[in-house]
């Protein structure tokens, strides 16, 4: 700052005039930067100023291969018969049950037993368990792996119950299980308490204990190789009419946009309705009804990224610097044709395979972007400008404030000497 002021006076030696305007104007120019910035934030919605989706990563080749799931009616026995175990745990998982399809199907099996200790109010500890099952790769020494996840939900559950998510699990590790293409392990992962169990495994599967020693991960007894993406499947056991691609994680990190954009590809192939924060791209983006969807999507997608919460179990995966999504089913009367399981294992097969491709982790597309729809994105060269607006009045603001310092202690020494 010497360059604006004279250390001995206490003047302004350059920029007087620019000094005056600063102190005069800067609250109008704070007001109208904010609201300039708010403008520059809507307007982000809008087509003409987001850009069309596309894949970054050509090693992805998304739709390339012919898909080979049909296995409707085995995913359907699976459902049936998980339904009947679930009656029998109202309140709990049927460990036992899932651990025995998987060692039928030919997987390394292991579970993972964890301890939760609630040390607000009066002390507790809750217990759970992972289940999983790991289809070695015939074609790979254990290097790499991906991760087919699915959350088991009790029937005395307050969360809908996830049984079609597993049903179709199990149908896609039986129907690839002697397949000779896979480069990487899968992983096919139950988890108990939704995200503690998430949560647990992860830690231990990389070895890392929580700071403060409230989850007990323990250890694992089976691994696979360094988890490149995973997919959590949270599909109800009734009807599904769409598929909602969740992406928020924990403190609103973001997964690589190729993989965002790999599940919508392969969803409109296979003819099944997909969304985002559960709404469907507007037929006409130009139109203002078309913007104001726009609009309500972004904005709906910072405002569960300000929460820090993940939307999925997926959002634990991005602290390991492993990129994930969950694939959500929901039913809508009217809004589509239900999605059988013919459908949707097509679309997880086309998913892996796509990742089966990889050669390396996800780099080549954005991990800072926004999303007004399923097939728009504002990068962060975009949004950053009307937030760098909003956040100019910060530094205006400093500024005026140095200056006006400056200048009342000058008044002041120069009353004080002028005085005496």
């Amino acid at each position: 700052m010497g360059v604006l002021s004279n250390r001995t006076s206490g003047k302004f030696s350059l920029l007087d005039p620019l000094v005056k305007i600063v102190i005069t104007w800067n609250r109008n120019v704070c007001y109208f930067c904010y609201i300039f910035g708010i403008l520059g934030f809507v307007s982000l919605a809008y087509e003409s100023v987001s850009s069309g989706v596309y894949i970054s990563e050509n090693a992805l080749l998304p739709g390339l291969v012919h898909g080979q799931f049909n296995s409707e009616s085995v995913a359907r026995e699976f459902l049936t018969s998980i339904q009947e175990e679930a009656s029998r745990y109202p309140n709990g998982m049927p460990y036992a049950w899932i651990a025995a399809q998987f060692q039928q199907l030919g997987l390394d099996v292991g579970t993972q037993d964890f301890v939760l200790r609630y040390n607000i109010g009066p002390k507790t500890n809750y217990t759970g368990r992972n289940v999983y099952g790991i289809l070695r790769a015939r074609r790979h020494s254990s290097r790499e792996s991906v991760v087919l996840a699915a959350p088991y939900r009790p029937p005395n559950s307050v969360f809908t119950p996830t049984n079609g998510g597993i049903a179709l699990m199990l149908a896609f590790a039986k129907a690839f299980r002697s397949a000779s293409y896979w480069a990487k392990d899968i992983i096919f992962l139950v988890t108990e308490h939704e995200h503690l169990g998430m949560e647990a495994w992860l830690e231990a599967y990389h070895r890392v204990s929580p700071a403060a020693g409230l989850v007990d991960s323990g250890d694992l007894k089976e691994r696979a190789g360094s988890i490149q993406a995973a997919i959590n499947l949270e599909i109800p056991e009734g009807r599904a009419s769409y598929i909602d691609v969740k992406i928020e994680g924990l403190n609103g990190q973001l997964p690589n946009l190729d993989l965002v954009n790999l599940a919508h590809r392969l969803c409109r192939r296979e003819r099944v309705q997909s969304t985002f924060k559960k709404r469907v791209d507007p037929y006409d983006g130009t139109s203002l009804e078309g913007f104001l969807e726009n609009l309500e999507t972004m904005l709906s997608m910072m405002s569960s990224q300000a929460t820090g919460v993940p939307t999925g179990n997926h959002g634990f995966f991005h602290r390991f610097g492993i990129e994930a999504i969950t694939l959500a089913g929901y039913y809508e009367p009217g809004m589509h044709h239900p999605i059988r399981y013919h459908e949707l294992g097509r679309i997880v097969e086309g998913i892996f395979r796509s990742l089966n491709n990889l050669q390396e982790r996800f780099h080549q597309s954005f991990f800072f972007y926004l999303l007004s729809g399923t097939n728009r994105y504002i990068s962060i060269g975009v949004y950053m400008i009307p937030f760098s607006i909003m956040a100019a009045p910060l530094l205006l603001r400093a500024v005026s404030i140095w200056f006006g310092l400056v200048s009342f202690k000058f008044k002041v020494a120069q009353t004080k000497f002028g005085g005496s």
